[in-house]
């Protein structure tokens, strides 16, 4: 018997699913391109229109009597608006019009060094056309730029320029500064915004000559706001300001200078006790250092050992770990030191203990340590309490003639710990630049006001421009202490936090800031206060300052020495204490 096999033929289910992800991925591929294929389409056509519309436009431009080239409260002032719409082809365009006079430097430029050798730097106009859309959610833009030449040559006739200089805080001239100029006294008003040079100049060239023109800068360069600066209208309230509005006279040249500088924030912390502490090392011997290699002492001084005269041409010695019982923040190092000709030193910091081994920190936890410091006076803020509760100073000697040796006088670090602060604090604050005076003189200034501390001692106040700053409180403590000083004088783009030590009220005071031939803060100073039936010794915090209260009586006999290892002391007479005083001494190493 034959037996016949049935056959049957078909897609299994696996093979329908596998089928109908590619037939997926194919007709999504080719749907994505036809996509990609109309988006072109449509920004090409975009483009093509918005060409079209272009030179049309530049065109009639061109086509008008070169007087009437100029924008609507522009410069040069004319018939065509800056900013309008247009559309083509179902599409819409945002048009934004430039105009502007060229100085040609065929016959010289008006710069900051050079003039114009017809004294016109208005020689002809330029215009410039941009054209914005949005297809989607993409926007795109084109531009067009033409000369427009007189037909005869360049004139002065009813106008002058206007030439802003703008610099930095440095007194540097700043490029890309927003200038805008404005007149609204005029029959049609100008206003127009023009960036600074790479001279720091903006040149408003053919401006209408009349009086009343105020101009405003300001800049955001990569990403950094700055400061503003302007002229100031006469009002009730400013009948005398500083910069006044300004005249432009026919064929004549006004320039004005602006400063203006990056905007800083400003933390400040009042507090009842700053709590600073310190570690000194006198090197008296060595019975308080953890270990040294080649270091002696002569006449309380470390030096590199010596044989028969001979000094060894390196050496080091390290500190006893410096472990504060409570430090919420490390502050500063300083070393008295005297570095003769072919010798030096450097210091580290590490961890360990007193016996060893010892571990550098890091420059990611210290900048610098790894290559060693140099300077006097170190800065520690960067180092974290938490992760360095404990440090140890390595320092090295060294000389390259064996007949002499660097001395090292005395090393402290200094550090905070269990500070106070004190909340509810109320304070005035104000700069020192003005805008004007008042019917009485009396100086307006830019930038005043009030403010309190929170909870936690704090107050903080953003965008605050370059100056000096008076801020006090009127709760009527002592200023025992301003770090980094009082008055503050705040930098331009650097953000500062002011800490102030207030304590409780007395009829006299004498706060004593100690510096070196830099300027910068010295702790660790002796400074005694003398005089009949008055005799005290305080030393300087981190920030240089001592501060005396109580048993002081107004008169200007007093008397005060002050001392630091490595430096000469200096003293001043007839002092005058009277109310709450300030001294400022400058030592010299």
């Amino acid at each position: 018997m034959i037996r016949y096999k049935n056959a049957q033929s078909g897609f299994s289910f696996v093979e329908a699913i596998i089928v109908a992800s590619l037939s997926v991925l194919i007709f999504g591929a080719l749907f994505s391109s036809f996509q990609y294929t109309l988006q072109l389409i449509n920004n090409s056509r975009a483009k093509l229109s918005a060409l079209s519309v272009a030179n049309d436009r530049m065109e009639y431009f061109r086509s008008l009597p070169y007087d009437d080239v100029g924008t609507i409260s522009g410069i040069p002032n004319g018939t065509i608006p800056q900013n309008s719409t247009t559309s083509l082809n179902g599409i819409e365009f945002a048009e934004r019009v430039l105009v502007e006079y060229v100085d040609d430097p065929a016959d010289g430029q008006d710069t900051a060094t050079t003039s114009d050798s017809n004294a016109i730097p208005s020689d002809y106009k330029r215009i410039k056309v941009e054209y914005t859309w949005t297809i989607g959610n993409a926007t795109s833009s084109i531009s067009l730029i033409s000369n427009v030449v007189p037909r005869s040559v360049e004139t002065t006739a009813g106008g002058g320029t206007v030439r802003i200089n703008v610099i930095d805080a440095d007194s540097l001239f700043l490029p890309g500064a927003s200038v805008r100029l404005l007149n609204d006294t005029t029959t049609s008003t100008i206003d127009v915004t023009r960036l600074t040079d790479s001279s720091g100049a903006a040149l408003f060239s053919g401006a209408p000559a009349a009086s009343g023109y105020q101009v405003f800068v300001t800049a955001n360069i990569s990403g950094e706001q700055y400061s503003t600066a302007q002229t100031y209208q006469a009002t009730s309230s400013n009948p005398n300001p500083t910069v006044a509005p300004f005249a432009v006279l026919e064929a004549d040249v006004s320039t004005l200078t602006f400063q203006i500088g990056e905007l800083s924030d400003l933390d400040i912390v009042s507090y009842a006790d700053l709590g600073e502490g310190s570690m000194v090392e006198p090197f008296d011997d060595l019975s308080g250092v953890a270990t040294s290699t080649n270091i002696g002492v002569n006449s309380g001084a470390a030096v590199l050992e010596d044989s028969f005269g001979v000094y060894e041409a390196s050496g080091i010695v390290y500190t006893q770990p410096i472990a504060p019982s409570v430090v919420d923040s490390w502050e500063l190092a300083r070393i008295a030191v005297d570095v003769p000709v072919d010798t030096s030193f450097l210091v580290r910091f590490y961890t360990g203990s007193s016996t060893g081994p010892f571990t550098l920190i890091p420059n990611g936890e210290l900048p610098g340590n790894s290559m060693g410091f140099t300077d006097d006076l170190i800065d520690l803020s960067d180092l974290d309490p938490g992760l360095f509760p404990a440090i140890v100073a390595g320092i090295s000697l060294e000389t390259t003639d064996t007949a002499v040796t660097p001395e090292i006088d005395e090393f402290a670090v200094y550090y905070r710990g269990g500070a106070v602060t004190r909340s509810g604090v109320d304070y005035t604050i104000r700069g020192n630049k003005t805008i004007g005076a008042n019917a009485s003189s009396s100086p307006i200034y830019k930038y005043e006001n009030t403010f309190t501390t929170a909870a936690s001692g704090e107050h903080s106040i953003s965008d605050l421009e370059f100056d000096q700053y008076e801020i006090n409180n009127t709760n009527g403590f002592d200023l025992a202490s301003a770090c980094p000083g009082a008055p503050l004088s705040l930098q331009a783009g650097v953000d500062t936090r002011l800490e102030q030590e207030l304590v409780a009220n007395a009829s006299h005071t004498l706060r004593v800031i100690v510096v070196d031939g830099l300027g910068r803060s010295l702790p660790g100073a002796s400074v005694n206060l003398t005089r009949s039936g008055y005799d005290e010794t305080n030393l300087t915090n981190t920030c240089g300052q001592a501060f005396f209260t109580g048993g002081l009586t107004s008169n200007s006999d007093y008397e005060v020495v002050v001392s630091l290892a490595g430096y000469s002391d200096e003293t001043n007479s007839a002092v005058d204490v009277s109310g709450d005083s300030q001294l400022i001494v400058t030592l010299t190493n």
